[in-house]
């Protein structure tokens, strides 16, 4: 190359007195073409990892309030119906209570539950949060006035209607079962809890945090009052207490006898039956808002998990018009392959009680003679409630004899 050439490569540029070849201004605009769309797309991914979350969380909240809480919907509890309808319940639990009132004639053991118990006193649980936040939930105690250094300890969780304060008559039964199971002289003292999340002072964000919730108030009533030696869930209940038990890890705090009565298979089932299966629409948006769940697989996740586990007992009734055959808990295939879980369905006649009726039917009206198949876990004269109390109760003096033994 000559002189002349060299000097004019070099003084545009395109090569150093060194000989070294420099950035040319196509490589230069490149480089800057390539920085400012990488800050665009750090600024896009950034932004939508902030925007996702907040969409998920209020779909969530939709769902929550919608599906699961509402009676913390104002939407849905300030409309007039279900105002008056709460007040009709909460005064008839109220009324239940207060001696001045009369006895109600369809209730046997009205006047003896109102002898045998204290009135009902409410106790508040501070639960701490994955993220830092304090839950308080507050659970209503009914005990008796006999008293004794160790309780037995029975744990209600309602469905999504129902609060500390207008549900006497899914926890009447098991209050007259607990009296009828032996000779008064024999009864040990016992502690009812009514725990339902619709007595908590937050909202949950997820269903997760929902379950969380209640592992956590297991856990602190444990720790309070003792072993829990019966739990009994209902309806959405059980979707709270599948979550809780998946969840679990302490096996001492296990309650000793859970039951899973009328609930569903999974919220995906359920969804297939509603809308004429326009719900499998809805389904997506409770699984993008984190409200989804297996019930049933959770359930054997959990049988698996523990090799000492609480004896589990799954009730349905045949014609449950929210849970309906496959989204029908007792019904599921998995349910049924668990050696050690029993399984109950009823089936009571249309002439007793119409089909839309069953699914909150008292467990006192379900009995032997409306079972399909035979158990070995009711009797012949007895009902639900009386038999899941005949088997807790018995554990419970098992504890209690051996304890005594041991001393």
């Amino acid at each position: 190359m000559s002189g002349l050439a060299v000097q004019c490569v070099v003084e545009s540029g395109f090569l150093t007195q060194e000989g070294y070849e420099g950035p040319s201004k196509l490589e230069e605009v490149v480089d800057k073409t390539r920085s400012v769309w990488g800050q665009i797309y750090t600024v896009t991914i950034s932004t939508c990892l902030q925007i996702v979350p907040i969409i998920r969380q209020a779909i969530g909240s939709m769902v929550r309030d919608n599906f699961f809480f509402p009676l913390k919907c104002a939407s849905i509890a300030n409309t007039k119906l279900v105002k008056e309808q709460l007040k009709i319940e909460e005064d008839y639990y109220r009324d239940f209570w207060d001696p001045s009132k009369p006895l109600d004639p369809h209730l046997a053991d009205h006047a003896k539950i109102r002898e045998k118990f204290f009135l009902p006193e409410d106790r508040k649980f501070s639960i701490p949060l994955k993220d830092g936040r304090i839950a308080q939930i507050t659970c209503r105690i009914i005990q008796t006035k006999m008293e004794g250094q160790d309780y037995y300890n029975f744990v209600q969780v309602p469905g999504i209607f129902a609060t500390i304060s207008n549900n006497i008559g899914a926890l009447y039964p098991y209050l007259s079962a607990y009296l009828h199971a032996q000779k008064e002289e024999a009864l040990p003292p016992a502690r009812f809890i009514i725990l339902s999340e619709n007595n908590l002072d937050i909202k949950p964000t997820t269903l997760e945090e929902s379950g969380f919730i209640l592992l956590e108030t297991l856990k602190a009533l444990h720790r309070e009052f003792g072993p829990t030696h019966q739990v009994v869930a209902h309806s959405l209940g059980n979707v709270f207490l599948a979550s809780a038990l998946k969840q679990m890890d302490d096996p001492s705090c296990l309650p000793q006898h859970i039951c899973f009565d009328r609930g569903p298979t999974s919220i995906w089932e359920v969804s297939k039956h509603y809308c004429w299966g326009l719900g499998r629409l809805i389904y997506l948006f409770v699984k993008c808002g984190k409200w989804a769940s297996d019930i049933e697989g959770d359930i054997v996740a959990f049988c698996k998990k523990w090799e000492h586990k609480p004896t589990l007992l799954v009730t349905g009734v045949v014609k449950d018009h929210h849970f309906s055959d496959s989204a029908n808990l007792c019904f599921g295939e998995k349910i049924k392959k668990l050696e050690d879980v029993d399984v109950l369905v009823f089936n009571p006649p249309y002439q007793l009680v119409h089909d839309q009726a069953q699914h909150n039917l008292r467990p006192d009206f379900l009995n032997s003679r409306y079972l399909l198949g035979h158990s070995d876990f009711i009797g012949s004269s007895e009902n639900l409630s009386e038999a899941i109390m005949r088997h807790s109760l018995a554990t419970f003096q098992s504890d209690a004899s051996l304890k005594e033994a041991a001393l």
